[in-house]
């Protein structure tokens, strides 16, 4: 008799999340998972708390409620060791240069240097190798970042807006790199507009006002 698959355990599950900020309540989340494999679209106006809940995720801001990424609490040593964060201002070491950055975070997660090195190169990095984060424009910034992000190969990607400064051919290596992470396993959660996810599967939550709301729709 065969055994029923059961499915994997999610990468990131979310009950009842609320933040507070000088004593009134800015962000509410009453559910959330986020499986292996899977990618969310998190939509919602300019100011609707997008951005203050991947930080909320990624543990840069303190929230209350259950917040579990694989079984530990956001901004936990082991959830970050899980999490790759690419906010829309992508921080870099100024004092290495950009391939120097690259071989840093790869030592610093214990992750081999080689799929980040192949995803600068996919972006069109290798004349900025050599340079320093200062020199680089918006959007090289971004293609740095998003090569660590995805290149690290974590459980847990969470990006604001990493479309917004690429051009087009960077927004496709983008979508391949997504489409990789997903295929081995990894878990998305970004915020974009929905035209820039064509043909990723992927499920679509709104927030507004600050509540995330429950029900989810195919994107």
């Amino acid at each position: 008799m065969s055994v029923p698959l059961q499915d994997p355990a999610p990468t990131l599950t979310v009950r009842d999340l609320h933040l507070t900020l000088a004593g009134r309540v800015i962000l509410t989340a009453t559910h959330l998972t986020l499986a292996p494999g899977e990618l969310v679209h998190l939509r919602g106006e300019n100011g609707a708390g997008k951005t203050t809940l991947l930080r909320a995720l990624a543990g840069e801001l303190p929230c209350q409620g259950v917040v579990q990424l694989q079984g530990h609490a956001p901004g936990s040593r082991p959830a970050r060791a899980r999490t790759a964060f690419i906010s829309t201002e992508p921080a870099l070491l100024d004092d290495l240069t950009v391939h120097e950055n690259l071989q840093f975070m790869a030592a610093a997660w214990n992750s081999p240097h080689i799929p980040i090195l192949n995803l600068a190169h996919a972006f069109g990095l290798a004349p900025w190798l050599d340079a320093w984060p200062t020199e680089l424009s918006r959007g090289t910034r971004q293609k740095v970042a998003l090569s660590l992000a995805l290149g690290l190969g974590l459980p847990l990607t969470l990006l604001d807006e990493p479309f917004s400064t690429l051009d087009t051919a960077s927004r496709d290596v983008l979508r391949d790199a997504l489409q990789a992470r997903l295929h081995a396993g990894g878990s998305i959660l970004l915020t974009t507009h929905g035209a820039d996810l064509m043909g990723l599967p992927s499920r679509a939550l709104e927030i507004s006002q600050g509540e995330l709301r429950a029900a989810v729709q195919a994107a």
